[in-house]
């Protein structure tokens, strides 16, 4: 058990034997109402032999539910949770709501943790229709922010993604969180990608559309909307959403890269493609955009591309770029001096592959495929690519 569950059985003991010492008579000769019960030195003696969820479970049916020990009982209830014992959590929880003594607001408080204890348990049905009742019935209530959340949470786990919309945008115009507004947005690019899969194209592009209403710095959206564009033939329109994309957030230039080559060649050629990358590289240098500008250099002089590429090194040196450098070289020598330069090559290219491309800016989770959602703490928007000597 960890610390801090040693110290909750710790402060229940304590706080039953205080709660038992303020129902003793203080008068003398005066007899007990009510005696110390037995559970509670049972869960002293489970104590004493390090049995903490014993302990535990002997101090729940020590304590009476009151309005003095109706905290203790929620929190005992939430440290069972936490520790994956769920059904220890649902009988406290579950015994909570069948006392008549609660108040109003103290159900609430029970049938939203009771709510959290289905979640846990895997029974969606049951914390749905809870909490749907919930909503219901404590419209413009405390509770109404968390119960939409739980709704919304629950719904985003089943991928039921036009009723985590629809819960959402109340929770919203609840909260007007910034946390909730980025994930709304990207139940609307969920929503887009499902009508790509069946080539509905005027459909997902509209949803796209509505991410970037409802959270104007949603990048995907951008993304999502160019590739929609580019699939009915609309490159112009798609690069428009491109570099839209690199304004809202210039940490995926290099990811827009290659969908922005594609759409400029079927159109205009490169000159607009170059004036853009010469124009990114300018104000944000990264390993993608050097090595676009050098493919593009080396069609024409190989030594101008080489010196360029030497010279950003300098200002950005990366583990890509070295390893482009080293290929550019190997093409100009022979003999041993190639073969050495490619053994140093194929070692570069090891460690690049083995490095991750992107990072979860909330956690720290790292992969090699960019992920919109955190597959670690499972927050939207916060997957990005890596910078620096080993990544852009």
């Amino acid at each position: 058990m960890t610390e801090v569950g040693l110290f909750l059985v710790l402060f229940v003991a304590l706080f039953v034997g205080w709660t038992m010492g303020r129902k003793t008579p203080t008068k003398k000769n005066s007899p007990l109402k009510k005696s110390i019960p037995n559970d509670y030195f049972r869960g002293l003696n489970h104590l004493l032999n390090d049995q903490h969820s014993e302990a535990i479970d002997a101090f729940v049916d020590s304590l009476e539910v009151n309005s003095e020990t109706f905290d203790i009982h929620l929190t005992l209830g939430n440290l069972f949770r936490k520790k994956g014992e769920i059904q220890k959590a649902i009988n406290i929880h579950q015994n909570l709501l069948a006392r008549p003594e609660i108040s109003q607001r103290e159900m609430r408080m029970v049938q939203l943790e009771l709510a959290s204890d289905f979640m846990s348990a895997g029974l969606l049905d049951r914390a749905g229709r809870l909490l749907l009742n919930m909503a219901s019935t404590a419209r413009k209530s405390e509770f109404q922010p968390k119960i939409l959340t739980l709704l919304v949470d629950l719904y985003e786990f089943e991928q039921s993604w036009d009723k985590a919309i629809q819960i959402g945008s109340e929770l919203v115009k609840e909260t007007a969180s910034k946390k909730e507004i980025k994930r709304l947005g990207h139940f609307h690019c969920e929503m887009a990608q499902e009508l790509q899969k069946k080539e509905q194209w005027k459909p997902a592009y509209q949803e796209y559309k509505q991410a970037l209403e409802v959270d104007p710095s949603c990048v995907r959206a951008s993304i999502g909307a160019a590739d929609v564009l580019k699939k009915q033939n609309r490159y112009r329109d798609a690069i428009k959403e491109l570099k839209h994309a690199a304004e809202q957030d210039s940490d995926f230039v290099s990811v827009i890269i290659p969908q922005l080559k594609e759409c400029y060649q079927r159109i205009w050629g490169s000159g607009g493609y170059i004036k853009f990358l010469q124009e990114q590289n300018e104000k944000k240098p990264s390993t993608t955009l050097i090595m676009a500008l050098v493919e593009h250099y080396m069609e024409n002089d190989r030594e101008y591309a080489e010196m360029f590429l030497v010279e950003q090194l300098r200002k950005h040196p990366t583990i890509k770029g070295f390893k482009e450098l080293i290929n550019i070289q190997i093409a100009d020598s022979q003999g041993y001096n190639q073969q050495h330069l490619s053994v140093l090559y194929e070692l570069i290219d090891q460690l690049v592959q083995a490095k991750h491309k992107y990072q979860c800016r909330q956690c720290g989770f790292s992969g090699h495929q960019l992920h919109w959602q955190c597959p670690s703490c499972k927050t939207w928007g916060v997957v990005k690519p890596i910078h620096g000597l080993e990544g852009e």
